[in-house]
This record gives C-alpha cells, structure tokens and sequence, in this order.
C-alpha cells in the first residue's frame, strides 16, 4: 500500500474519531473498507504515537477522552532575513546552473 493511502486512511480515521462517528468496531471497519484485523493494527498504531483513544460501548463509537489533534504533514515557519538570503542564494545557484547547460 502507498505511504500517501496509509496516511490518508488514517487521517479519514482521526476524523470519525473527532466527530464519534466511528459506531462499532465493525462499522468502522467497513467504513474504512478494512477487515476488523486491519483496523486493530491501525488503532493499536493510534495509541502507540499517544492517541488519547477510548471505546465507549454505550454510544458504539471510538472517541478521544481529551481534545487533540492529529497533524501529519510539513509545517511552515517565518524565515528571518539570513535564512531568506541563504535560500534565494540556493535557488539563484541552481537557476545558473540549468541556464548554463
């Protein structure tokens, strides 16, 4: 499976969770188009990165017992005027280097 289907399914997970709207553990299984093995190791996979994941068997659904966020991705930063010098020094230099091919 591609590490960009992997997340995504993950990603799709957190937000059932977020919105407990997972309902059973078999639902949420077919919901993700998974076998119920399959989602195991995913949850199991949620709480080892620290997932505060709970099972409430009264509402049938996966839940988070305080709120969290999932992030996955790169996130940006603000560049001081040395670090913006050294990156547009970088790209002047590969410009050169494909213009003079």
């Amino acid at each position: 499976m591609s590490i960009i289907k992997y997340l995504d399914r993950i990603k799709r997970m957190d937000d059932l969770i977020q919105r407990k709207a997972t309902g059973t553990p078999d639902e949420f299984a077919e919901r993700l188009d998974l076998s119920r093995s399959a989602l195991m190791k995913y949850l199991k996979l949620l709480k080892e990165i620290n997932a505060p994941l709970e099972y409430d068997q009264y509402r049938r659904t996966y839940y988070y017992v305080f709120p969290c966020k999932l992030k996955i991705g790169y996130e940006s930063k603000l560049l001081d005027d040395k670090e913006l010098v050294h990156i547009n020094k970088k790209s002047l230099r590969k410009i050169c280097e494909i213009v003079s091919v």
